[in-house]
């Protein structure tokens, strides 16, 4: 059986920087929106410190890779997408307001499943970008966020009053993971991926060799599972 069927809709993808959605997750999404199945997007800062051009300003930088998200959503499909606009490398330290606003944004959207960083990605040994801060703490917070203060009323009660109920997500398809036990077959829509990854032409996304250089990711996790290419995921379920 097709693994996608088993990924309950809506589904709120939460990510920490343009180009995480696409990379990890794109192919799955596309699937998802094939299906009919309501997806929607947030993205925790706008990678508006991700150069190493001194003459980029913070301002400019962000405006474009929001550009390039924007793309990227639509070659996906995705018609729904939220900018938190925290300061890129900075998450660590804005822990109480990313849980409001990811709180909020489950309140809101009421999705059954989250795809998001894994909270515990392992050691980074293979891939040190597992273990990024951002990514780690947009992970950890919307773990949090999802099965405990989401459905808790005494949790930013003033929510209530904005018409946002409680509410509490089934599942989190984690990204980034070292221990992947969930995997899509992206087959079908890789040139719909490859598409949108190469939008992020700011972080070189769409240089020679780029797309060979995540096909043969794809093809990696595509391996563990019997597919030729896929995307893989760390389930963790709501208790």
């Amino acid at each position: 059986m097709d693994s996608l069927v088993h990924i309950p809709d809506p589904v709120l993808v939460v990510c920490a920087h343009e180009d995480d959605i696409e990379i990890h997750a794109g192919g799955t999404i596309a699937r998802l929106v094939q299906a009919g199945k309501q997806v929607s997007c947030v993205l925790a800062t706008s990678g508006n410190r991700g150069t190493g051009d001194p003459a980029k300003t913070m301002e400019e930088l962000a405006a474009t890779r929001e550009a390039e998200q924007r793309e990227a959503s639509a070659a996906l499909g995705v018609e729904d997408l939220t900018f938190l606009r925290f300061d890129d490398g900075d998450l660590l330290y804005e822990g109480r307001r990313l849980r409001e606003a990811l709180i909020r944004c489950i309140r809101a959207n009421r999705p059954r499943a989250i795809i998001t960083h894994d909270p515990f990605p392992g050691n980074g040994s293979e891939d040190a970008c597992s273990i990024y801060p951002d990514h780690v703490t947009v992970g950890y917070t919307a773990f949090q966020a999802a099965f405990v203060c989401a459905p808790g009323p005494l949790f930013h009660p003033e929510h209530l009053a904005e018409g946002l109920d409680p509410w509490k997500p089934e599942v989190l398809y984690c990204i980034m993971s070292s221990r992947p036990d969930f995997f899509v077959d992206i087959a079908p829509v890789w040139p719909q991926k490859w598409g949108a990854i190469r939008q992020h032409r700011s972080q070189g996304r769409h240089v020679l060799g780029m797309e060979q250089f995540f096909r043969n990711i794809a093809r990696e996790l595509g391996g563990r599972a019997g597919l030729e290419l896929a995307e893989g995921f760390r389930v963790l379920l709501a208790t």
